[in-house]
């Protein structure tokens, strides 16, 4: 006699493998490998002669790094909140559950912006030897940095009050949140500002981020399974 294996549980699987518990790992490892094909430690408020040394031999791991970090990683998030949002319809969560999302989606958007901005520097302006636009680019793609920053700060803050109020994910993710806001309202001002005084912050911020992200796919992906 023969048995054949339940289908359920492996479509349970594929669908925690797939998203948004993949999308929150994938957002993780484009960070790490992006800050670590070219770990770069510009000044926010680096001028334009100074940005053209740092990229020069550099541009091919600078491109990689900025198709990672604001590319794939825009990608992976904006599917971590889109899911977040579509489990917390019907929930009775009010106003938030589209403050979560239009927050992230946002800075979604404004990330693949950098990105395209940041192969722009390093594709063009770089080999140009053109120090005022490397300049005015490099500038460009911080201060969007801080917009992104106090989009995500949003997002952080109504996700953390969203998973208060749903008990969707981990109480604990929602403790996260709040600390993860402030810490980014703060280097995003750093940044929007160009400020050297409060841009580190961003490291503090940066690996909250890192821990919420991936943490809310990989639950979102176990609640998937679960039903």
């Amino acid at each position: 006699m023969t048995s054949t294996a339940p289908s359920r549980p492996i479509g349970g699987r594929t669908r925690l493998l797939t998203a948004p518990a993949t999308a929150g790992v994938a957002y993780l490892l484009a960070w790490v490998t992006g800050l670590a094909v070219w770990p770069s430690n510009l000044d926010v408020a680096a001028s334009g002669s100074q940005v053209v040394a740092a990229y020069t031999g550099h541009r091919g791991v600078a491109m990689t790094q900025s198709l990672l970090v604001h590319g794939v990683a825009a990608v992976a998030l904006a599917i971590v909140v889109l899911s977040l949002g579509q489990a917390a319809r019907g929930r009775d969560a009010g106003p938030l559950t589209q403050a979560t999302v239009v927050a992230g989606v946002g800075a979604a958007a404004v990330s693949l912006l950098q990105c395209a901005l940041g192969l722009l520097l390093a594709g063009s302006a770089v080999p140009d030897g053109d120090t005022g636009r490397a300049g005015s680019l490099f500038a460009a793609i911080n201060r969007l940095d801080g917009l992104k920053m106090l989009a995500l700060a949003v997002m952080a803050a109504s996700g953390a009050a969203l998973v208060r109020r749903t008990r969707l994910l981990p109480g604990w993710l929602g403790w996260l949140g709040v600390l993860l806001a402030v810490a980014l309202v703060v280097s995003g001002i750093g940044y929007l500002l160009l400020s050297s005084t409060l841009a580190p912050s961003a490291y503090v911020a940066g690996l909250l981020l890192l821990a919420w992200v991936t943490s809310a796919g990989i639950s979102l992906g176990g609640l998937q399974e679960r039903q």
